[in-house]
């Protein structure tokens, strides 16, 4: 580590899955607020630019929470873009093959339609792509191995992240969506989560992650009948493609924890330790909340 002054973070070192989860509510609210005002800024410039959807307040937001973010760890953590990019980008293949796959149920009954590929499915699915990796691999996970990276607590981090991941997709019943339709969602989030944390623990970038995220939502946005273009599920009858998703969704979780698998164990402790430059924590000073 260099000699800049280090940065206490006591509560991060006692409390690490609460700290990533309260992390993981600020930064998605400083995004958030970053973003809106500077589309706002745009707008009172160019009067044509939309608050709502401009995508230079979603680039600049992200841009900006990652910086901060590291500059808060300074100088003990790398960042989240470096990584083994072609690993990760590989790893992610298993994510955009289970979406594929899990339109099969609509091609055998013939019930596969696509919408029009409209800037709102675009705009919404770069916006989740992005901000979620961010916020829910990003903050929770990087926090997370600060305190676990020598412990070989990876497993434990994908679980928070990915359940996190998936509950937070229980706010859409709030904007509108179908309350057993949303439970569907939740319980595939969270399996897509643990996708994407694997993606992440494995490379040391979100970068693969924002992509295959976004890609995952512009096939679910224009492939689904029930769904929204803004991504909001409606009520439709329930059938064996519900049952056929939710397995897919158990084949997913596995094959994330596959990844984790004992004897890729050096492989994450040596991309972490090179992420986070500081010395590993006492387990008596840093014991998680979930146990081992």
């Amino acid at each position: 580590m260099d000699n800049q002054k280090t940065r206490q973070h006591k509560f991060v070192e006692k409390f690490p899955v609460v700290a990533a989860i309260l992390m993981a509510i600020f930064w998605m609210l400083l995004f958030e607020i970053i973003e809106v005002i500077i589309n706002f800024g745009i707008h009172m410039v160019i009067s044509g630019y939309d608050v709502a959807t401009g995508p230079v307040g979603l680039f600049a937001g992200a841009a900006i929470t990652l910086v901060l973010y590291k500059w808060w760890f300074r100088p003990e953590f790398e960042g989240m873009l470096k990584g083994d990019l072609p690993l990760g980008f590989l790893l992610g293949l298993i994510e955009l093959g289970y979406v594929l796959i899990s339109y099969a149920p609509n091609l055998i009954d013939g019930s596969f339609s696509i919408k029009p590929l409209t800037l709102t499915i675009l705009f919404v699915s770069l916006t989740a792509g992005i901000k979620e990796e961010v916020v829910f691999r990003g903050v929770i996970i990087s926090t997370l191995m600060r305190q676990w990276k020598d412990r070989n607590l990876f497993r434990q981090a994908a679980l928070v992240s990915g359940i996190v991941f998936g509950l937070i997709h229980a706010a859409n019943i709030f904007a509108g969506a179908d309350p057993l339709q949303t439970l569907f969602q939740v319980i595939g989030s969270v399996s897509v989560g643990f996708i994407f944390a694997a993606v992440y623990l494995r490379n040391g970038s979100i970068l693969p992650c924002m992509f295959y995220h976004a890609l995952h939502d512009i096939i679910a946005i224009a492939c689904e009948s029930n769904v929204s273009e803004n991504g909001i599920m409606s009520a439709r009858a329930f059938w064996w493609g519900d049952v056929f998703n939710l397995a897919m969704a158990a084949v997913m979780a596995a094959a994330a924890f596959w990844l984790l698998r004992d004897a890729k164990t050096e492989q994450i402790r040596e991309i972490w330790n090179r992420k986070w430059k500081l010395a590993a924590v006492p387990a008596e000073a840093a014991a998680p909340e979930t146990g081992k």
